[in-house]
């Protein structure tokens, strides 16, 4: 008699990564959400045989971290991988991302996928946008980081298949890895996280409704262009310009050698508010639904939460157009990310909606919302279970 079809064995992965990360980065966010979703069984045909992971004190010294990271964890790796496997637990080993590759076992039992996100450090490159050269990765790393880049990429070598998010990165694999099978598998998101409430709650108290509120989310990483995004602001008329306030969601320490973005926003006679990296997601979807338009010029994104997370929550974006952005907007609605009159116009629309407004909410932008639509959680679920299917069969 057939087995029934819902009560067949399930195959068992195994997650791997390195340090723990916060799950509110996109690196770790999205670890924290496919683990949740093995966890929770959302992944047909699958469940999680571990996780391995390590936390180390904030105070670790920088050779502790390299023994940890080459050897230490390596080892443990190892040995669970060898007792999962004698225990007939254990069909597949999944590494979280390609920062994490040099976990890939040298001698496997069973087949091992790496999820790449991006190749900023493996290929770093140098782009120009209105004659600003922009660092994309690490140019000139440091002899060990070297030393980590090269242990990256054997690893990449070493796994029988590859999985990445975007076109972009998809392309990039083809190029430097056109022997490895290759899944292209966007990201889940649960847009019911972030559908606005009606009736919409308070605004943080930071926001006024005396001012046209512009939010940005992101780093200082210099693909980030926030100097780009305060010079550009700064041209608009005075009059308008002093009406505006910009709320930044991220750090206000810039760890590459500039000046810190809130200094120059000074500096160029902007207005801006530093909110800080460190709030909930709650917090953060306060931001989205009670400010006019997301900000976002950067000149080069993995997949970018950011824009399609501000989609979600209804709200309007101004996004670059480059990758990989320019996957995940709707069709025609990115801007050139070097035609500065082309940003003010379209602050300048976001800024007479505001205005004609008199104070009253701003209503959510169903379009947008139905556009995220295609990043459903099921279609993320099914997708990676066909994928680790066929991979654990290699």
């Amino acid at each position: 008699m057939a087995q029934d079809k819902d009560t067949h064995p399930k195959r068992r992965v195994l997650l791997v990564r390195g340090g723990i990360l916060s799950r509110y980065s996109g690196l770790g966010g999205a670890f924290h959400d496919l683990r949740t979703s093995l966890q929770e069984g959302q992944i047909r045909d699958w469940e999680c045989a571990g996780t391995e992971e390590y936390n180390l004190p904030a105070g670790a010294s920088g050779l502790r971290r390299i023994m940890k990271r080459w050897f230490g964890h390596p080892k443990q790796i190892g040995r669970s991988v060898r007792n999962l496997h004698n225990t007939g637990s254990l069909d597949l080993i999944h590494v979280a991302d390609q920062e994490q590759a040099h976990l890939i076992p040298k001698h496997s039992p069973v087949p091992v996928v790496v999820y790449i996100h991006d190749f900023f450090h493996l290929f770093p490159e140098t782009i120009s946008l209105n004659g600003e050269r922009i660092e994309v990765g690490e140019q000139r790393p440091p002899l060990y980081r070297r030393s980590d880049l090269k242990r990256l990429m054997k690893g990449i070598g070493r796994a029988n298949a590859i999985i990445c998010n975007t076109q972009a990165t998809e392309s990039l694999c083809r190029k430097h890895f056109p022997d490895k099978p290759l899944y292209r598998i966007p990201y889940g998101l649960d847009t019911a996280k972030f559908a606005p409430v009606s009736p919409l709650p308070s605004p943080p108290s930071g926001l006024s409704s005396a001012n046209c509120n512009l939010l940005i989310v992101g780093s200082h990483d210099p693909r980030k262009r926030l100097k780009f995004l305060i010079r550009m602001l700064s041209k608009l008329p005075e009059e308008l310009l002093q009406s505006l306030m910009v709320h930044h969601i991220g750090g206000d320490f810039c760890p590459y050698g500039g000046m810190a973005a809130s200094e120059y926003a000074s500096q160029h006679s902007v207005p801006w508010t530093q909110v800080g990296g460190d709030i909930s997601d709650n917090v953060l979807n306060h931001y989205r639904w009670h400010t006019e338009a997301l900000l976002f010029p950067s000149g080069a994104e993995g997949f970018g939460y950011p824009p399609v997370e501000s989609m979600a929550a209804g709200q309007p974006v101004l996004a670059s157009n480059r990758p990989a952005h320019n996957e995940l907007m709707p069709d025609g609605q990115c801007i050139d990310a070097e035609d500065e009159d082309a940003w003010r116009e379209a602050i300048q629309e976001i800024h007479a909606r505001w205005v004609a407004r008199s104070g009253a909410d701003r209503e959510p932008d169903q379009n947008l919302i139905k556009h995220v639509e295609f990043l459903s959680p099921e279609r993320f679920h099914r997708d990676m279970s066909d994928a680790w299917a066929e991979i654990s069969s290699l």
